[in-house]
C-alpha cells in the first residue's frame, strides 16, 4: 500500500486523528511525504521530499470565485527543495511514463496550463492565456475575448449565456433552469447526552492557521498565543465549577486532552457548547473530533460531543 501525500498534513488536520495514526504506523503501508517543515504527517513518513514554499516556485492557482491567479518565483528554493508539481514529473519519468510528461524545468508551470486550456476553448469554459494571468492580479473564467465574466449565467455579461432566453441563462442544465436541491433534514452523526453533554466545536484562530505548522514557527504568534485551551460559556463553567485558566480534562467517545480552561475569552461559546483551536500539535483536538462524513461531499463532521472533567486537586494531568 503505497502513500504520498503533498500540501497537506492529514496527521494533523484529520478527525478522529489516533485511527488514522494507528493505520499510518502499520507495517503494510509505504508513506512518501512533500513537506517543508516537520509536522505530524513527516513523523509517520518513511520518505521525505523537500518541497518548495509558495515563494521559491511558480504556479497558478484558482479560486471558489473561478479568479485564476499566477504567482512567479521570488527566491530559490533551498538545498535540493523543489516544487510537488515537479516532484511528480520527475517520479513519473523515473517510471518510464516521461513521453507523457514533456515539462521543461523553467517552463512547466507554463506548460501545464497551456495543456489544461487546451481542454477549456469553449465559451462556456475558456480560460485565460498564461500572458493574461502574468499580466493581471487575477482573471475570472470564462476568459472570452480578452474579457473576464464577473457574473456568471448573467446574459449581460456572460458571453455563453443566450440572452434570448432572458435576463439569465443556466446553460449547464438541460432545462437551461437554475436548479435547486432540496435534501430530507438528517440528524448528526452524533449528538450531546447524559455522558457527553457539549457540543465540540473546533476551527482556527487570529494567530495560527489550521493545524499551526507555518504559524507557531513565527516567533511573534507563537508568543502571543503559544498553546491550545477549551473555551466555556460561563454558565456552564458555573455549573461544572470550572475556575478560569485552570486545566481540565476534554472527553469524547475517541479519546482525551488535557487544556487550559478559559472563560469570557474569544469565541464566547453559547450554552452548552465549548470551544478548542487546533492548532497545536502537542495538544491535537482532532484525536477527539468526530470522521463521520456527509454522504454527498465527504466533508467530515469534526463536530461532537465532549463533556469536560474537572482534575482532581494539584494534578496537572
Amino acid at each position: 500500500r503505497f502513500l504520498w501525500i503533498q500540501a497537506t498534513d492529514p496527521m494533523g488536520s484529520l478527525p478522529n486523528l489516533d485511527r488514522y495514526r494507528r493505520a499510518a504506523a502499520g507495517q503494510d503501508r509505504f508513506i512518501v511525504v512533500s513537506e517543508a517543515y516537520p509536522t505530524p504527517t513527516t513523523d509517520v513518513a518513511d520518505v521525505v521530499l523537500p518541497a518548495a514554499m509558495w515563494l521559491e516556485r511558480e504556479g497558478i492557482y484558482t479560486n471558489p470565485e473561478r479568479r485564476a491567479q499566477h504567482f512567479d518565483r521570488m527566491v530559490a528554493p533551498p538545498g535540493d527543495a523543489t516544487s510537488d508539481a515537479w516532484q511528480l514529473i520527475e517520479v513519473a519519468r523515473r517510471l518510464e511514463f516521461g513521453p507523457l510528461f514533456p515539462y521543461e524545468p523553467t517552463r512547466y508551470a507554463a506548460q501545464i496550463w497551456e495543456e489544461y486550456s487546451r481542454f477549456h476553448d469553449e465559451p462556456a469554459s475558456e480560460l485565460p492565456s498564461i500572458a493574461a494571468l502574468r499580466d493581471q492580479p487575477g482573471v475570472m473564467w470564462p476568459y472570452v475575448a480578452n474579457l473576464e465574466t464577473r457574473w456568471r449565467y448573467n446574459a449581460e455579461h456572460d458571453p455563453a449565456a443566450d440572452g434570448t432566453r432572458g435576463a439569465f441563462d443556466f446553460y449547464g442544465h438541460e432545462d437551461r433552469r437554475a436548479w435547486i436541491w432540496i435534501r430530507p433534514y438528517q440528524p448528526a452523526a452524533e449528538a450531546p447526552d447524559q455522558e457527553y453533554p457539549l457540543w465540540l466545536m473546533t476551527g482556527s484562530v487570529l494567530e495560527h492557521w489550521g493545524a499551526g505548522s507555518m504559524t507557531q514557527r513565527i516567533q511573534v504568534l507563537h508568543r502571543a498565543l503559544p498553546h491550545s485551551y477549551v473555551e466555556l460559556n460561563p454558565d456552564d463553567a458555573r455549573d461544572l465549577r470550572i475556575r478560569n485558566r485552570e486545566n481540565v480534562r476534554l472527553v469524547s467517545r475517541r479519546g482525551s486532552i488535557v487544556l487550559e480552561a478559559r472563560i469570557n475569552y474569544r469565541s464566547q461559546p453559547g450554552r452548552g457548547q465549548v470551544f478548542v483551536p487546533t492548532f497545536d500539535q502537542a495538544l491535537p483536538v482532532n484525536r477527539l473530533t468526530l470522521d463521520a462524513s456527509c454522504p454527498l461531499s465527504g466533508q467530515p463532521d469534526f463536530k461532537c460531543a465532549v463533556r469536560v472533567e474537572r482534575l482532581p486537586a494539584g494534578s496537572g494531568t
